[in-house]
């Protein structure tokens, strides 16, 4: 699949500063800092603009935009309805923790009784289509001169209700529920100047057992990146490609001469 980018700035290292050092000798200085993509507004008096521009109040409402500023976000445009969501990443803020059998399938809303991670009030939904549908979605890590590296530390992922809903009745799958070697699982590869550093597979559903909460993935084995791709892959054809991404930590090291 052409892996195709969407890009999210490491803004206000201020802001988002967790913990910092500072060493100075031979004329360098050293920066060293944890970072963490939130997927929504750092601050109160945005969540506001952000939930009455983009979201409407509804549980299936969602934000997208080929070029996305994230940690805080400062701008989204809405999805049009006359427009079909035909992959990438977008924001959700819904929430279904009921994956009955009569219940109506929920493609943007979390399979949880709260939102995103340790609560928080939005996340990001990835959907993945054929290379030609694909519109751009890659994470790429801004590195700002060949001196610093950036290495992916963890993301926390969950089903999207309408995936478990499938998975367990076989809603809209041809062949029924999911059986012993059905699965869901998404791939996430880091890459450095588009060489690929090493992959992390993450079961979402593995026949009839899947996630039930925001669960952590650690991305340390990676490596080094500047980049990081994201493909969901299923047993079955039929299945509906989505899952829900929140809170994701990365280390990041800049040495200044």
């Amino acid at each position: 699949m052409d892996r195709k980018m969407i890009r999210c700035a490491l803004l206000g290292a201020a802001a988002l500063l967790a913990a910092a050092c500072f060493n100075k000798g031979d004329y360098k200085n050293e920066y060293n800092t944890h970072l963490l993509i939130a997927f929504e507004p750092d601050y109160e008096y945005e969540w506001e603009e952000f939930v009455n521009t983009f979201f409407d109040g509804g549980k299936d409402t969602v934000a997208c935009s080929p070029s996305i500023r994230i940690g805080p976000v400062y701008h989204f445009s809405k999805l049009d309805e006359a427009e079909v969501f035909l992959g990438g990443i977008c924001l959700a803020r819904g929430k279904d923790a009921d994956a009955s059998a009569g219940r109506k399938p929920s493609r943007f809303a979390v399979f949880d009784a709260k939102v995103g991670d340790q609560g928080s009030r939005a996340y990001a939904v990835f959907h993945d289509t054929t290379a030609a549908q694909m519109p751009e979605h890659t994470i790429q890590i801004l590195i700002p001169n060949e001196t610093s590296s950036c290495a992916a530390e963890f993301a926390y992922v969950h089903n999207v209700q309408a995936a478990v809903q499938a998975a367990v009745h076989g809603t809209g799958l041809a062949e029924g529920p999911f059986q012993a070697g059905d699965y869901l699982k998404l791939t996430i590869t880091g890459t450095l100047d588009k060489k690929v550093t090493g992959t992390k597979e993450v079961a979402l559903i593995d026949g009839t057992s899947y996630l039930k909460e925001w669960t952590k993935v650690e991305l340390t084995d990676l490596g080094k990146i500047d980049a990081l791709e994201l493909h969901l892959t299923s047993s079955r054809a039929d299945f509906p490609l989505y899952c829900c991404l929140d809170d994701m930590g990365y280390y990041y090291q800049e040495i200044y001469e």
